[in-house]
């Protein structure tokens, strides 16, 4: 209770710094806030609680309509294996299997004739079904020759039916496998379940064989495919095991350690069968399937039916945004109409504080804030004459500052660089020879810049890039260099010639020693108090000593270099005040210097 005392005092005194309009449209934009949040929310809930409902009805009615195809296939397949079995092809076959096996080859031929007849009226008129196969009682298999068998599957089906036979069932559904039989042409072994019936001779009434008519996953699988899509699976399992699935990814797979699974397992069925569970990521119906002892189960993706209440939450935020956006405007407009005339001398006041003395108080209202504009409008005036004189001797000393500079670099550098253009011509280097002549009209174009002190960021890269170009061509191999910068930065403003000195000091000092491998590195990129632009180079650096006294002034074993980087650090406060300026880091080996400058984009000198 204490903490939120103290941050109400805190936040109501900072409520009260505020001026008369800023407080209005603070309580009247937290109000439309709290009630558009509200109202979106609310909606949100009770859409989505309705699209839960849609999509659990929905999905019932899925269940129920496949269960109902299901119990009219399976009713087919028990008709027709009753057929299977009366009919006189499979009789003949299963009461005479002992002759079949060891008869001639009139005998074979027969056994091939009862069992394509079996096929033709049967596997020839129904594409669901794959394979029928018979089994007498020693152990003995038909079916079609023309089929390709796999020993291990065959093997393992062979152990299911004669588990069946001992069994009190004249009919069951076996188990999900592979089926042993494929097209000889076929890829590989499909998943099926295989529907088995005990046949009885019809004239003796004995049992005399196993008739199975095989039913593949995906023929199965077509009966609820009009139900899935990109967001809906739909499957079956059987103790705890998926038996079918449209995804034959799904099949085989163990259901018992999903959370949702054990959930659904652990409530009761509505009155209509149906169980619901649900995870992250989607909801799940489930409903038994008593005619085989199955589960029929419906997956139902969350993320392509919540598609639309997002859309909807989208919408509605954007249109609470507008109309808080637009009330916003109005309400700004009705504060302002009754505060803007004080809120006018106040920005004003700002104004002039900040260095725009041309500022002035433009207010048309009569009485005391006529009064107090017009006499505080004479008082500016006033001061605008006296800050003249002071503007003037800056400027003076400003056009004195970049003087030196200039005097101190455009000697020994101008002679330098014609000394070298001189022995480029001797070296018959005239292409090299013209385009360094380019370079020193690039640079000096730049220096000169019609008179002007600050620039761009841009430009003095530009300056830079061409002196250190040029000193290529003075040091062939000695170093090279690199520039980054910051897209946005390119259009904040800088002293003109900050680069140049600091680039002389290392090339000239830093590279003196080194027959090559020297690298200067110019990075400009956004810190936490503005701008910063770092060079850096692996010359032969300098102690702490020199370090920490060459902006100080206090510097002997640097001469014209400390002078120039002293030079360069006042510029920078003179210009853009004592916050800013250069720092000299320690390195290892090198040096690496910092000039710290606000960032913005517009300057008035």
């Amino acid at each position: 209770m204490i903490h939120i005392k103290e941050w109400m005092k805190r936040v109501k005194k900072e409520f009260y710094r505020k001026n008369i309009a800023e407080r209005i449209v603070m309580v009247i934009a937290a109000l439309m806030i709290v009630t558009t949040i509200c109202f979106v929310s609310s909606v949100f809930i009770i859409l989505q609680k309705q699209l839960v409902a849609t999509t659990s009805t929905s999905a019932k009615k899925d269940l129920e309509m496949v269960l109902e195809k299901m119990d009219m296939f399976f009713q087919g397949v028990e008709n027709d294996a009753v057929s299977v079995l009366v009919g006189e092809s499979c009789q003949t076959l299963l009461e005479n299997s002992g002759q079949f096996l060891q008869g001639d080859i009139v005998k074979q031929h027969e056994k091939y004739v009862l069992i394509q007849q079996v096929i033709n009226s049967y596997i020839g008129q129904k594409s669901s079904y794959s394979a029928i196969t018979f089994y007498d009682l020693k152990g003995n298999y038909y079916a079609n020759e023309d089929l390709v068998e796999e020993e291990e599957y065959l093997q393992n089906q062979m152990a299911r039916v004669e588990k069946f036979i001992e069994s009190d069932k004249k009919s069951e559904l076996l188990e999900l496998h592979k089926s042993p039989w494929k097209q000889s042409k076929a890829k590989s072994y499909a998943d099926c379940i295989s529907y088995v019936r005990k046949v009885y001779s019809m004239g003796s009434g004995r049992l005399i064989g196993v008739v199975e008519i095989e039913i593949p996953n995906r023929e199965l699988s077509r009966l609820y495919e009009t139900v899935m899509s990109d967001g809906i699976k739909m499957y079956f399992e059987r103790d705890n095991h998926i038996i079918l699935a449209g995804d034959e990814a799904l099949l085989y797979q163990s259901l018992e350690d999903r959370r949702w699974y054990k959930a659904a397992g652990a409530q009761s069925p509505d009155e209509d069968g149906f169980t619901m569970a649900q995870d992250k990521g989607a909801w799940y119906f489930m409903k038994e399937y008593k005619g085989q002892n199955w589960t029929a189960v419906s997956e139902v993706s969350k993320s392509i039916y919540l598609t639309s209440v997002t859309v909807y939450a989208v919408t509605m935020v954007l249109l609470g945004v507008a109309v808080f956006l637009g009330s916003l405007v109005l309400v700004k407009f009705l504060v302002k109409s009754i505060t803007r005339p004080l809120s006018q001398i106040t920005q004003t006041i700002v104004e002039i504080g900040k260095g725009d003395y041309h500022k002035r108080v433009a207010v048309k209202d009569g009485g005391e804030l006529g009064t107090l504009a017009f006499e505080f409008n004479r008082m500016v005036d006033k001061t605008e004459i006296l800050l003249l004189e002071i503007v003037e001797k800056e400027e003076d000393k400003r056009e004195s500052e970049l003087s030196l500079i200039q005097m101190q670099m455009t000697p020994h550098f101008f002679y330098n660089i014609l000394e070298s253009i001189c022995g480029l011509i001797v070296m018959d280097e005239k292409k090299l020879a013209i385009h360094t002549i380019q370079l020193l009209s690039g640079f000096y174009r730049g220096v000169l810049n019609k008179g002007k002190e600050i620039i761009t960021v841009k430009q003095e890269l530009d300056i830079a890039s061409n002196y250190l170009e040029i000193m290529k061509v003075c040091y062939p191999g000695k170093f090279t260099y690199e520039v980054t910068c910051q897209p946005e930065l390119e259009n904040h403003f800088i002293c003109k010639l900050t680069l140049q000195p600091i680039l002389e000091n290392a090339i000239h000092h830093g590279f003196q020693e080194m027959s090559g491998g020297g690298l200067l590195s110019i990075r400009v990129f956004a810190g936490e108090r503005g701008m910063v632009i770092e060079v850096e180079d692996n010359g032969m650096g300098m102690d702490d000593k020199t370090r920490k006294s060459i902006l100080s002034g206090e510097s002997r074993g640097f001469r014209m270099e400390s002078f120039g980087l002293r030079n360069t650090d006042e510029r920078i406060k003179l210009y853009f005040g004592s916050r800013y300026g250069l720092k000299i880091l320690p390195l290892a080996q090198g040096t690496k210097i910092r000039i710290f400058l606000p960032t913005r984009e517009d300057y008035t000198s």
